[in-house]
């Protein structure tokens, strides 16, 4: 996937449209490297990645708006592509939106902007309205029950 160049460790915190704080969390780590806040997490967690991470795979660690994967997922080349396309400069819906992330990482597709959780008006069902009015569901482990 590096062509041949070093693969690049991508960090990327999309910043809301209305107040500028990050929307979400986006981190591709190559393989053989640690993800970029390492010897900031805890001991515990440092045990868990390195228990269940295969070095030899990139490791992608998502932050939505209502979601996330926790310590990251391992990706192969192949399964990894996407994400450098979707969040490499300029960063706009389309491309973010092929990433097939739950939430588009925080996008509204009508304003192509991102909005943080708060600016999202978030329900407890997991349904958000955009500042604009536009909605969508962002919290992939919604229930029914979210609304009793």
């Amino acid at each position: 996937m590096s062509g041949g160049r070093d693969p690049i460790h991508l960090v990327c915190r999309p910043p809301c449209g209305a107040c500028g704080k990050p929307a979400s969390y986006v981190e591709l780590v190559p393989p053989g490297e640690l993800p970029s806040a390492w010897e900031t997490w805890p001991p515990e967690h440092q045990e868990v990645f390195s228990e269940y991470h295969d070095p030899t795979m990139w490791r992608f660690i998502f932050e939505g708006i209502a979601g996330g994967n926790g310590l990251g997922d391992d990706y192969s080349d192949e399964e990894a592509a996407p994400y450098l396309t979707a969040f490499s400069e300029p960063l706009i819906f389309q491309k973010v939106h092929g990433a097939g992330l739950y939430d588009d990482a925080g996008f509204c597709e009508e304003c192509d902007e991102p909005y943080c959780y708060e600016h999202w008006n978030v329900s407890a069902g997991g349904y958000g309205q955009c500042p604009e009015g536009h909605g969508k569901s962002l919290d992939p482990h919604w229930s029914p029950d979210d609304y009793d």
